[in-house]
């Protein structure tokens, strides 16, 4: 990357969980090697059965019906309908980083309280986050219209979570140019989370 790149623009993509890719739009602005900007998710609800959430979590066989069994003990009087894992996420974010080279990191950090949890019935039973942080590490294209990467969300100190993973892709977007969403394909990634 030569020394007179600048990544300010708005950068299209995905980030891929589970082999499924989320859409993201970022603004980056920089300044030297500083990155500063904001990030929007496009899907920012999702529901999964507690057996899916069992299986990507890489729990043994059984585990999601010991799950259930364990909530319906807690909640005895919830109406006997499926348990769902419910996650939301604000859909604004706000980005901190830094470009070196062809190598950049930041830091996302959302605007408001992001949530994961078991549905039974009406209640909801998880956790809630405010300013829910996600990090990011890439390398851009030699061209500077790419960023490829990993990201990544820690566990909580002392805790037995395994840290959550996956891959991202951005493409700066040039107006009138076709959207990033319909030139990207899936990649390999995850670890559940």
């Amino acid at each position: 990357m030569r020394s007179d790149t600048n990544l300010a623009g708005r950068w299209e993509g995905h980030y891929y969980q589970h082999d499924r890719p989320s859409p993201i739009s970022a603004e980056l602005t920089q300044a030297g090697e500083q990155l500063t900007g904001s990030m929007r998710d496009g899907v920012t609800d999702t529901s999964s059965s507690v057996f899916d959430v069992a299986f990507e979590a890489g729990l043994p066989p059984g585990a999601d019906e010991m799950i259930v069994a364990r909530i319906r003990e807690a909640f005895p009087d919830a109406p006997a309908t499926p348990i769902r894992y419910r996650a939301h996420l604000p859909p604004e974010s706000a980005l901190e980083g830094w470009v070196r080279g062809d190598s950049l990191y930041f830091l996302k950090t959302y605007r408001g309280v992001h949530y994961s949890g078991y549905e039974i019935g009406e209640r909801l039973v998880g956790h809630r986050t405010d300013r829910h942080a996600v990090h990011y590490s890439g390398r851009l294209s030699p061209d500077g219209s790419e960023i490829e990467g990993r990201w990544w969300i820690d566990p909580p100190p002392g805790s037995a979570d395994r840290r959550t993973e996956g891959s991202f892709t951005l493409r700066l977007r040039i107006e009138g140019a076709q959207s990033a969403g319909e030139v990207i394909s899936a990649s390999d990634q995850d670890e559940p989370g």
